[in-house]
């Protein structure tokens, strides 16, 4: 039995499949205790907890810790030398820049300065800071200083990442941003961890636990404590591999629409894949080398306030709790789909009490005020998932793949799920102009998304044959290699270490490797070849299990 729960802003979803059937499915209102609403929705679903083999966990933790400023103090020590200003990447007084430089190629062209290491180091721990990120520019190319540095000080900090483990790609500042953030995060990150296993126990569940990336892969709870930033933004994630699970047709573009109680989250899949962010995702106002998949979210969900601006009806994007027709303190979209009678389980007298007052101050019924409510509501996801596909039609081109099939995205199909996707599905229909389905179980997508995603992974290979290197940043190697090295030495290389990499994050069968970038350069000095540079990317792509079928 598989166990899939998803920790949303608004409710805790969980669902248990069995034999690639949904056997058990519960809902719970999301607390401040996370844990506390994860070990509600398990008991809701009243299943055999012994029978539980693999549990996967989408949660929030870290996109609302980064969002919101709530981590703890987190240090940086970075070295660069010339050609770019480090400070400009500061994003404050804890950052500190050291001496040492690597060139384009892996190679030290200014030595690190111990006694400046060791002198930001103590500032930091003197300061009460734990934790530190450690970022050497190239250093995908050649990881020695970051490596060096953290032989330094390792003993006086608990909390520490690497910049060449987070990501094989290069973009510095990215990577300044991403080290801090899985620094800042982890204390948190490991904490949450730690009681949720503990909880699971409590419950009698032993299975191993995964958590949900923003890639919609999955890796192991150990893998989530040491890269705590590969879980932002895997509630938008869960939703996409939702879609991915209970899409009928994958031929057809399908526009996928998550809507919650607070947001709305938007993506494309597209002969039955979702979009990857092709160079990192931003959280925060600022962006990451963390890879995921390409979604929006919109401040408009069934839970939105509801509020006028001068004449001009307002939905979003904050929310102050749960519709009045249901008890909460104010109007909401689902309190009008209530009065419209799309909406039957809430109580239609406390939908129109709630609407009354909006209605009064426009001289217009309860029931043109609750259609302009709905109307303003989708009007506000229409409008964005249309720049959203713009968006997506004006990416640059990355791939071969992409090359040989340049004609624009353009979905022909909604699909709507998340708890108000039955009652707006007419109203979708109507302001798309296209057909709109809700899939059995669309109500708990997100969790069935997590319970259903492959574990993912990238690695990163950079060869140099003149330099007699081989680099893989992620998975921290470095090796010696001949003058006669080939790319497909390097592809073998690459397969392998990936292979027992996604292995080692809970996945044994069932996955598959492909190449996303291959390139070879020759090295020329004067009029004579004296070597070749190698890279190449390899990934598992985001996927549901093999022995899954869609609900008919």
């Amino acid at each position: 039995m598989i166990l899939g729960i998803d920790v949303g802003g608004t409710h805790t979803d969980a669902v248990c499949i069995e034999n690639g059937t949904v056997v058990a499915t519960a809902k719970a209102l999301t607390s401040h205790d996370l844990v506390a609403s994860i070990r509600e929705v398990i008991t809701g679903l009243g299943v055999d907890p012994g029978k539980v083999r693999r549990t996967i966990l989408s949660t929030t933790l870290s996109t609302n810790a980064i969002i919101e400023k709530t981590f703890p103090r987190a240090g940086m020590i970075i070295s660069a030398g010339p050609g770019i200003d480090p400070g400009s990447y500061f994003l404050n007084d804890d950052f500190y820049l050291v001496s040492g430089a690597m060139d384009h190629r892996g190679r030290e062209y200014i030595p690190l300065k111990r006694e400046e290491v060791l002198e930001a180091a103590g500032k930091l721990k003197s300061s009460g800071i734990e934790g530190v990120g450690i970022v050497s520019k190239f250093s995908v190319r050649n990881p020695g200083h970051e490596m060096s540095i953290h032989s330094l000080i390792n003993k006086d900090f608990e909390h520490i990442s690497l910049g060449h483990t987070l990501s094989g790609s290069l973009n510095f500042p990215r990577r300044v941003n991403t080290a801090y953030f899985n620094t800042a995060v982890m204390p948190m990150q490991k904490g949450f961890v730690q009681s949720v296993k503990k909880a699971l126990l409590d419950l009698g569940i032993h299975s191993e636990l995964f958590f949900l990336k923003a890639d919609g892969g999955t890796f192991a709870a150990h893998g989530a404590e040491r890269f705590p930033v590969e879980t932002i933004l895997s509630g938008p994630a869960a939703s996409m591999m939702g879609g991915l699970a209970l899409c009928e047709d994958a031929n057809v573009t399908t526009l996928v629409m998550d809507i919650g109680g607070t947001t709305t989250d938007i993506g494309i899949l597209i002969d039955g894949v979702p979009i990857l962010e092709p160079r990192g995702v931003g959280i925060g106002g600022l962006k990451t080398l963390v890879r995921g998949l390409k979604v929006i979210s919109v401040g408009a969900g069934g839970d939105s306030l509801v509020s006028l601006n001068g004449r001009d009806l307002k939905v979003g994007p904050c929310r102050k709790g749960q519709p009045a027709c249901l008890g909460g303190p104010s109007a909401t979209p689902m309190d009008a789909l209530c009065v419209l009678g799309c909406f039957t389980r809430g109580d239609r007298e406390k939908a129109c009490e709630a609407i009354r007052p909006l209605s009064e101050s426009l001289g217009a019924t309860i029931e043109e005020v609750s259609k302009t409510i709905i109307s303003v509501m989708i009007r506000n996801i229409r409008d964005c998932a249309e720049a959203f596909i713009q968006e997506v039609n004006r990416y640059p081109v990355y791939t071969i793949y992409e090359m040989l099939h340049p004609e624009l995205i353009q979905p022909m199909h909604i699909m709507a799920i998340g708890g108000p996707a039955e009652a707006l599905k007419p109203f979708l229909e109507e302001a798309f102009n296209m057909k709109c389905t809700v899939p059995p179980h669309s109500m708990v997508a997100n969790a069935l998304g997590a319970a259903l995603a492959k574990t993912t992974c990238q690695v990163t290979m950079t060869a140099d044959t003149q330099l007699g290197t081989m680099v893989c940043p992620e998975l921290g190697i470095e090796e010696r290699i001949t003058p006669l090295y080939t790319m497909d030495d390097l592809k073998k290389k690459g397969s392998a270490l990936l292979g027992e990499y996604i292995k080692a994050q809970g996945m044994t069968d069932g996955f598959e490797i492909s190449v996303l970038e291959e390139q070879c350069f020759n090295m020329v000095r004067g009029f004579s070849t004296t070597g070749r540079n190698f890279r190449l990317k390899l990934q598992t792509r985001p996927g549901i299990l093999d022995d899954w079928s869609v609900p008919c």
